[in-house]
Formats: C-alpha cells, structure tokens, sequence
C-alpha cells in the first residue's frame, strides 16, 4: 500500500493556494511498478522516496498514534480527515464477500484501504454517520424519522474496518446519531471503545461529553464534532448529543479547550443540505463568524453527500463538504442518490507546523477519493488511475471520479 507523505497547498488566507509534493513510502505490497504509476498520478513524487521507504516498513506493519510520537523541533502534526461512511446495501454486500470464513459476517477492512493514505497522518479521523450496533446484532432499516426519512443503523464491523484502515479517532455527531436513542449511542461508542478509536460528538455520561485535549506527536489537539440538525428529537441530556444551535456553543467549547492547553483545535460540523457543490449563505455564514469568535485552526464539514470546496476563511482551511468516504450509491435505483457525485469524496489532509512563536500554521490540501460503483472499494482517484492490477474499467470509473471532484475542486489531488 502506498503511505503518501503529504501533498500540500498552502493558503495564504485570500483563498490562493500552490502545492508543494513531498515525501512517499510505501510497505512492498504492491510493485515497483505500480509505486512509478502512482507517483506519476501523484504528480511527480519522487521515485527514490518510494523506494527507499518500502524498506522501512514490512507487510503486515502498522502504525499507532504511540509509535508516532515525535520529538522533533519545530513540531509538526499531520492530519488526515475522511467524509460519511455510509454501508448501504451494496457496501454491505461487498463486505460479506470479503468476508473470509462462513461465520464472519463482514470484512470492511479490503473496501475501506485508500491506498494506505492514513498511515501517513499522526491523526487521522473519520466520521460515523450512523449508530452502530452490537457484535452480531440486527442492523439496517428501524423505523421512521417523525421529521421523515429513515432511521438507520450499521453493523458493528464498520469499527473494525475502520481499525484496520488506520483511523485513530471518529467525529459522531451528524443526524442520524439518535436514530437509536441512547441504545445507539451507547453501542457506537462502545464498537469504537473495544477497536481503540477515540471519539467526539456523542458521549454515554456528561463526564465523557466535556471536551477534552489530547496529545499526538508531541502537540496538544482538540477534536470538536458537532451536528447542526437532527433526524429525530434531540436526547433529553444535551451531552449526549453535541447539537449546535448557534456558533456560541462552539465557541464556548474551543475557549474550553485552549485554556486546557489545546495548541491545535480542530471542528467538525455536520450540515443539513445535501447534493449541493456548495455552501449554502447560511452555512457561510455560520462558518465565517465561528472562525471570526473562535481560536480554530481547521474546519470539517460533514452531511451533503457530495463534495465541495477547500477554502481559506479568515486565514483558517475550511473544508465545506467531504462528501461520502463510503457509499452503496451512485446507481440506478438509489432516488436522489443515484447521482454519481455521491461515490465521490475528499480527504483532508493538513500539515500544522510549529512557529517560532509557538504558534502553528496550516498546509491543507484534498486528496480525491472514490468508491467504486461496482465493486464499492474506496480508492484514491489519482493512484487507482496508475494501478495496473485493477482492470481497465476500475481505471476508467476512478478517472470518472476525479475528473467530477475537479469540476468542483481543481486542485484536488
């Protein structure tokens, strides 16, 4: 799998961005070959660095957030953020064929791969879209929204797909959190607890719903998840569910949390409008006066399903919409959802550096990403497109996926 080390845009706060490629290992499972394919996609990667760092990792080796602790000076973090998972049908379908015995109900850890994107973070995070239920327990369809639409939950094995593709950490707010009620809850962050996933968004006490600080390579983080509309009606302890009403909740939450001694906040936000290739006024709008009130370094927005841009607000990266990281969507029969956008999606990835004030800045850029419509593995668009091992077909759809992001976000790499 490829470990990319970064392909970065600077902002320079008027929404102007240049990239800047840098390092890239890789672990020898795939072929040289390959790796030239994929650093030619990449945009010209240096070949050396590939090799060269094929031969530090073995196959079968991981990386946690303990082995990536750094003592360097100037201190760096490096972050990687995924949109919705969304297991419909057809994810579902492809996980139990993955599966590889009988009595393993589903394998999500072959469809969720990226390309090994995530081992090059020290932080990388998803976002759980829907409640997840107990190992072995029933999953899907229960029951109806009183606001409409579905209540939905997911199977358990999301959160050890979810282990197994590097992801340390979840956002769980978003409006299908309380499709469950506080079973759902409960049972989600439990799933997330026994794969060694860290959380923000919903919490099982009010203890657990305080924000907290943490520390990764070196730099103390915060990782805020909020929801701005729900499916259901709201739990009756307000901990349980981090709904944002206005920005004065968020606000109030990072002042919190920096005087904890968080060096570097980061927000994720879970919007109501979808299929949309930008942010609604009101959404702008929200945005704009958080990162105005608030000491936030970087944006995450969560819930139209497909992409939208990067932009620099106020000096800060704000990602409108990562679209989905996983989806059983963009066919015939899916509705609304048939639209080919929704298999499409974008990964955060930043870069904070340490100033010499102590003070950190901010390289973003979004890195395209795809599920494929027929065998529904998440791929990077770039690499996939290089990869001779897949067939021509799964070339030419993940061509298909990047040429869409690009329509909506040009330098998406």
């Amino acid at each position: 799998m490829l470990h990319i080390r970064g392909l970065r845009v600077r902002g320079d706060g008027s929404g102007c961005v240049t990239s800047t490629p840098h390092v890239v290992s890789g672990n020898g499972h795939r072929s040289s070959a390959w790796r030239v394919a994929a650093a030619v996609a990449l945009g010209g990667l240096a070949v050396a660095g590939l090799a060269d760092a094929a031969s530090t990792i073995g196959p079968g080796e991981t990386t946690t957030p303990a082995t990536r602790t750094r003592t360097s000076w100037p201190r760096q973090l490096r972050v990687v953020a995924a949109g919705d998972i969304m297991p419909e049908s057809p994810v579902q379908a492809a996980a139990a064929d993955a599966a590889p015995d009988p009595e393993v109900r589903f394998d999500f850890a072959p469809l969720f791969r990226t390309d090994g994107i995530m081992g090059w973070a020290d932080l990388a995070i998803c976002h759980i879209e829907i409640p997840l239920g107990r190992a072995g327990g029933p999953h899907g369809y229960a029951g109806r929204s009183p606001f409409g639409g579905n209540l939905i939950s997911g199977p358990y094995e999301i959160a050890t797909g979810v282990a197994a593709a590097s992801f340390d950490r979840c956002s769980t707010a978003s409006n299908h959190a309380f499709d469950l009620g506080v079973n759902g809850v409960v049972s989600t962050l439990d799933a997330l607890d026994a794969h060694g996933i860290s959380h923000s968004g919903t919490a099982r006490s009010e203890n657990e719903g305080r924000p907290d600080v943490f520390d990764v390579a070196d730099v103390r983080v915060a990782h805020l998840s909020y929801t701005r509309y729900s499916n259901t009606v709201l739990p009756a302890d307000d901990w349980t569910l981090a709904y944002a009403r206005t920005s004065q909740e968020i606000v109030d939450d990072v002042a919190t949390v920096r005087a904890a001694g968080a060096e570097v906040v980061i927000v994720s936000i879970h919007l109501s409008w979808e299929l949309q290739t930008a942010p609604t006024s009101w959404d702008r709008a929200f945005t704009t006066e958080l990162v105005e009130r608030a000491d936030i370094d970087l944006v995450i927005h969560h819930g139209p399903h497909v992409v939208q841009p990067l932009e620099w607000v106020h000096g800060v990266p704000v990602f409108w919409s990562l679209g989905n990281f996983i989806s059983g969507t963009g066919v015939a029969g899916a509705g609304r959802y048939e639209d080919p956008r929704t298999i499409d999606g974008l990964l955060v990835s930043v870069t904070f550096s340490e100033q010499p004030d102590g003070s950190f800045t901010a390289d973003a850029a979004a890195v395209a990403i795809c599920t494929d419509p027929v065998t529904r593995h998440v791929r990077h668009a770039s690499a996939a497109m290089g990869d001779l091992e897949l067939s021509a077909a799964e070339r030419a759809r993940a061509a298909d996926c990047l040429a869409r992001t690009r329509q909506v976000v040009p330098d998406a790499r």
